[in-house]
Formats: structure tokens, sequence, C-alpha cells
């Protein structure tokens, strides 16, 4: 039997107390090519239940559980003499991209690939998703402004059609796609806030909007990249797919003549009028490059003096509280207190900290209760 999925969260996105615009960006959906003749018995703490029946491609199918987490689907052996007797595809659950750390993830695919026996070849589709807030209305007259000619979309020529809806008797636009479903590359923006009316939001994806603090009306803009695409690109590895700064890349790649607007002000050429920006996306970039920097900076403080692992445990403390227990910021604490055996000089300075956080700084919500429970389960 199958343990329950793990709601797990994601590195912080607000660091010692200052917020930013929030944005979700992760990869949605993920198939592998693998290649070799792969293990059908469990082993090494991998599960493999073979299928009653194939698919219409190949003549096997397999679910995968690794250390008793639903990990995935496998296929091989396939039908036609034209697909490479020794394709193996993987397909990842979509659970794992939401609760399950990237660098973690990255690891439990190789491990699962290694014991399974497969080399891997590249990748046959991946979606990439990025959620943002914003208001309805907004995002209608920007619907309505494509199909009005008020802004222009770059590129070739491309199908673009909309997801309507009626409310209480009047068409609201809900969505746009373009491209076609079987190309290299197909786009959708829609509410995805929708699902979450309708009760169709999976649990673990509302968990991780509430994590980044997404909230009211949240918008999906996705791409669904197909392997033409993704073999045009140079060294994708499996670590190299599993990194925030690849899926940003990848994501501006894929919109590159494919859907960025500009304004309609009646010149000549298309490339000369001005661009239209549905998202900042040189804020995207800071609130996800905030997450590495911090990260990296805490790599090279930690390196450096006494007092740097003194003020950055200390930021994280203060997040920590100032966030109201938000317990991600207590996660990077173990490896610094673990790494420089910091564990008695960390007693003697919470209290201080508590103090001062208190007096001076006037955190309002400060629980050592949930303090103590939250260290004690999580650090």
């Amino acid at each position: 039997m199958l343990a329950p999925v793990k709601s797990g969260v994601h590195v912080p996105d607000r660091y010692n107390g200052d917020l930013l615009d929030g944005y979700g960006l992760n990869m949605d959906f993920l198939i592998l090519n693998l290649e070799g003749n792969p293990l059908t018995e469990s082993i090494d703490g991998l599960s493999i239940e073979l299928a009653e029946y194939g698919t219409k491609v190949y003549q096997h199918r397999a679910n995968l559980t690794y250390q008793g987490e639903k990990f995935g689907t496998m296929v091989f052996k396939p039908r036609s003499s034209v697909v490479p007797e020794n394709l193996v595809q993987l397909q990842l659950e979509n659970h794992l991209y939401y609760t399950t750390d990237a660098k973690e993830l990255q690891e439990m695919t190789e491990n699962v690939i290694e014991i399974l026996g497969l080399t891997y070849k590249g990748v046959n589709r991946i979606d990439v998703a990025l959620d943002f807030m914003r208001e309805q209305v907004e995002m209608q007259e920007l619907f309505q402004g494509i199909f009005q000619g008020k802004f222009l979309i770059k590129g070739r020529q491309k199908d673009v059609n909309y997801y309507t809806t009626t409310q209480k008797g009047k068409t609201i636009l809900n969505g746009v796609q373009v491209g076609k479903r079987g190309t290299s590359r197909f786009c959708r923006i829609y509410n995805k806030s929708v699902e979450m009316q309708k009760g169709d939001l999976k649990p673990y994806i509302a968990d991780y909007w509430k994590n980044l603090g997404l909230k009211n009306t949240v918008w999906r803009f996705e791409y669904q990249l197909s392997n033409k695409f993704m073999r045009e690109l140079d060294n994708v590895s499996i670590e190299t797919l599993f990194s925030k700064n690849f899926l940003f890349n990848l994501f501006q790649k894929a919109r590159e003549n494919h859907f960025e607007l500009k304004y309609n002000t009646g010149k000549s050429e298309v490339n000369k009028e001005r661009d239209y920006n549905i998202i900042d996306f040189a804020k995207v970039k800071k609130f996800l490059g905030m997450i590495t920097g911090v990260i990296g900076k805490l790599k090279r403080t930690i390196k450096e003096t006494f007092i740097g692992q003194q003020r950055m445990i200390k930021g994280l403390l203060r997040s920590y509280f100032s966030s109201g227990h938000d317990v991600r910021f207590l996660l990077p604490i173990r490896g610094i207190l673990d790494t420089f055996d910091l564990w008695e000089w960390y007693e003697m300075k919470v209290p201080q900290y508590i103090y001062e956080f208190r007096e001076r700084e006037k955190i309002k919500i400060i629980s050592l209760k949930q303090y103590e429970h939250d260290f004690k389960l999580y650090v």
C-alpha cells in the first residue's frame, strides 16, 4: 500500500522580513527518455508494479514507488520497430514537483534511474509553470486587447484560442492558448483559481500557493515543451532540469518570438513597436535570484567569519518570528549549527535574540511554545 503524499515546503521566499511580489516557478510535468532494459523486480527501496496492460506505443507499463512514496510511471518495449527497442520513458508524479525540494527530487530521480539500470538520454516533454497574482478585470482587459488588436503577438502566424465562461449572463475570459498541442511549444495563460473555486485544485498546489503567499486570483502562465524543442538546447542534464535558474531561462527561451506582446500604434513593422510585458520578468528574476542568492550568501559568509554566522542565524530567526512562525526559516539553521558545532553558542544566544525581537524590534507575535515545537520537529 502506498504511503500518503507528503506536504513538504520549499526554500523561504522572504528573507529577513523583506517581502517581495509572489511568484511560483515550477516544473509541472516531465517525461524522461531513457535507454536500456529496465529492472522489473523490486529492490533497494524501489517497488516496481507491472500493469496488466501496456499502452498503444509500449508493450509494458509499470508503476514505481520509491522509499514508500509514489514516484512515477515507466513504459518500455516499443510495439513499433520504428521506435528504438531500448527506449524507455519515465513520467514523474505531479505532486513531487510541489512537495519535494528540487535537489532532493533530482537525487531521487538519479537513484531510481540507476537502480533500474538505465541511462538518461534526454527529455520527451517538460511543462514549466509560472504562477502569479493579478486581478480578474486586468487580465480580462489584456485578453480583450489581444483579441481587438490593441496588442500584437510577435513572431510567425500561430493559433490563438480563448477560454471563456459565463457569469450572470456575461462572458468572462479566463485564459488564452497560443499554439497547438503536439507542436514544439504550446502556451497557456489561464485563471488557475477557478479550479480552487470548483474544488478541483490539488491540495498540494493549494499548500504550495500558501507557502508562497499566493492568494485571491492566481493565474498560471505555462509552457509545454516537446522533445523537438529540448533537443535544440545544449547540455540538458538531470541536474540542470531541477535547477530554478534553468527553468527561468528555459521559460524565457520558450517565450521568444512565440508569446511576446507589442503595443499596436500602427507602425509598419511589429518589431518597431514598444514591448508590452504581461509580467515584469525582472521582478521574477529578482525573486528567484534572491532565493539562490541567500543560499549562496549563506555558503560564502559562513566560510568567512564567526560574525557572519551569527548574523545569518539571527536573520533567519527574525524572519521565522516576523512571518508568524514560518518553519521554512528554521530549516537552514540546522546545517549551520552542525557544520560549525555551534549548538552551545546557539542555546546561549537564542534568549538574547528573542528579547531583542520583542523589545527593540517590536515583533508582535512571538510564541516560545510554538518555537520549541517547531525547532524539535524541523531542526
